[in-house]
């Protein structure tokens, strides 16, 4: 069965259809919309059907063969804790997490829908387990589920955004060091540290690429349009336009990088037996000029642009847009993570 990968934006919508066969996925069809005129943070009726109305014209638009999408929640609306219990049979731990949840979830459990996956952690004692716990509230869930349907739209899965970031370009079970993954998009920055490919620890901030433009638009006196396009173009370089873009973008950007620093030694403090060593980047500000060099600069770390193509194969038919879906690919990664997930 061929699924759609679904990143749902605040004003644009990114999807990667894909087919699996023989235990590789191959890309059928991609598709990224321009800004539209709808706002998925509202809860009025009027624009969340005008937000639906826009994603099924790029369906539509897009060409995808299948209605069935994979969607992701927002970081910031959704809790994901690992616990460590007593090992103990899958049915018994049905009943256990009852409790578990109580104790961890913020919320009412008649208020959420939670789930739990059990890890293949090595790193917990032998007689116990690591158990991944997840958890969001029934208006959420319930809000996208409304906003697919009217698109004519089928949602197979619903999974937070770091469990598909973390699929797609975190670290894997072999390696030997942590990763951290941050992701920034228009309104928020996700940082996330994997481990063993598992997600360790998770945090999101209000600070994104819409942050970075208000910011230019203020130092420079731009409207928000043309301060987005100075951003997109000189960005981190202090060596563009005698460096004031820099200058504007600097002091808001701090604020992603110290929170970076603390997830480095949040995790690093709680864990001495490995270091963090690499810091991987995704989401459309990644792109933005200067951002890695100065990233490296200040984190003294390896940093890198994700990579998620690296796991689907680009068929021949793809060969004219080949170059710009590679260096669009910090932009896919959440579709593309999402598309991977396992049935």
């Amino acid at each position: 069965m061929n699924v759609v990968g679904l990143d749902l934006g605040i004003r644009n919508f990114k999807a990667i259809e894909i087919k699996k066969e023989k235990g590789m996925a191959e890309l059928v069809r991609y598709g990224i919309s321009e800004t539209i005129p709808a706002n998925l943070l509202s809860e009025t009726k009027e624009e969340l059907e005008k937000y639906s109305k826009e994603l099924l014209l790029f369906f539509n638009e897009s060409g995808f063969s299948t209605p069935n999408v994979i969607v992701a929640l927002p970081e910031t609306s959704v809790f994901t804790r690992i616990i460590t219990v007593p090992k103990m049979s899958e049915k018994e731990l049905k009943s256990a997490m009852m409790f578990e949840a109580e104790q961890y979830i913020p919320l009412p459990l008649k208020e959420v829908n939670f789930d739990f996956q059990i890890l293949n952690d090595d790193t917990v004692d032998k007689g116990n387990m690591s158990v991944l716990l997840v958890a969001a509230a029934k208006t959420l869930i319930n809000k996208y589920i409304k906003i697919l349907k009217d698109a004519k739209l089928t949602p197979v899965g619903l999974e937070p955004e770091t469990l598909s970031l973390a699929r797609i370009v975190g670290d894997k079970i072999d390696q030997p060091n942590p990763s951290i993954i941050v992701s920034i998009d228009s309104n928020v920055t996700n940082i996330i540290v994997t481990y063993k490919g598992i997600v360790r620890f998770t945090r999101s901030i209000s600070t994104g690429g819409d942050a970075l433009t208000r910011a230019v638009a203020q130092g420079l006196g731009f409207d928000f349009t043309q301060a987005e396009e100075y951003k997109k173009t000189y960005g981190l370089d202090s060596s563009q336009v005698d460096g004031k873009v820099f200058s504007a973008i600097k002091p808001v950007f701090d604020i992603i990088l110290n929170e970076i620093r603390r997830a480095y030694y949040f995790y690093t403090t709680h864990n001495t037996d490995v270091n963090i060593r690499r810091v991987v980047v995704c989401g459309g500000t990644a792109l933005m000029p200067g951002l890695l060099f100065y990233l490296t600069t200040n984190l003294n770390l390896e940093v890198e642009l994700a990579n998620p193509w690296q796991k689907i194969t680009i068929p021949g038919k793809f060969i004219k847009e080949r170059q710009n879906l590679m260096e669009r690919g910090p932009f896919f990664v959440t579709s593309i993570g999402l598309a991977l997930k396992e049935d």
